[in-house]
């Protein structure tokens, strides 16, 4: 059994929301990165990550762990990925959530798909994965007051814990990662074979998409930003 891994979130851990790896972080990471096994962990799927995370660091990772953990990726080969359909029923309560926010910026406030179907899961987003960067930011400040994803997710999972199996949990900047109870972050434990987990990530709390992971990490880092692992990492031997 190997020793230990390293598992870092990619969105507010190794990047700004759905932005490039900065080049001064790339280049200290793929440093630190020698001698140790890494895996990513995302609620994206494999083509975001490789838009925000480097080709150079991408190759030395020992895995990718897309989806939420719903896929694992080495090499370029797909190792395995759990399927998923959303219930008719589920679909029509989240659009109805959509028509109710109270979320209001001109001259648009929605900016569709709200859905994007992923492997093993689902991204919902009221204000849609279409925003610009700068809506992106300003629905995520709104929210941050109102907490319009948290308590969705919390009507979710009330509604839809036992009907369909099935919970909700606030990611990223803009979303909820929608999945079946298990099939979350804390999923890719169960994959791997190593003594001691490392993980970083920063939505950690009970709620967030990081929590599953965090809690069966044996060594866990709660991160406010990309810069905040950065300096983290800088602490760390580099052997």
């Amino acid at each position: 059994m190997p020793n230990k891994c390293f598992l870092f979130d990619v969105d507010g851990t190794l990047t700004k929301p759905r932005q490039r790896m900065t080049e001064e972080f790339a280049l200290f990471f793929s440093d630190w990165m020698e001698g140790k096994d890494v895996f990513l962990v995302s609620g994206s799927d494999l083509p975001k990550i490789k838009e925000q995370i480097p080709a150079p660091i991408i190759d030395k990772c020992q895995g990718i762990f897309a989806c939420m953990g719903n896929e694992l990726w080495e090499k370029g080969e797909n190792i395995y990925r759990n399927n998923f359909s959303l219930p008719q029923e589920v679909k029509t309560w989240l659009d109805e959530k959509v028509k109710d926010s109270k979320f209001e910026r001109e001259p648009r406030t929605r900016m569709p798909p709200h859905f994007e179907y992923r492997g093993g899961m689902v991204n919902f987003s009221v204000v849609g994965r279409g925003a610009s960067t700068a809506l992106r930011q300003y629905y995520y400040e709104w929210d941050e007051g109102v907490k319009e994803r948290e308590n969705i997710a919390k009507e979710f999972n009330k509604e839809f814990n036992k009907k369909y199996n099935l919970e909700a949990l606030v990611g990223g900047q803009i979303s909820l990662d929608i999945q079946q109870i298990g099939k979350d972050k804390g999923q890719i434990i169960d994959h791997l074979d190593y003594e001691e987990y490392v993980f970083f990530g920063d939505k950690c709390d009970r709620g967030g998409n990081d929590y599953s992971l965090y809690e069966r990490a044996t060594e866990k880092w709660k991160v406010a930003s990309d810069e905040h692992t950065f300096r983290l990492l800088k602490t760390f031997p580099r052997t």
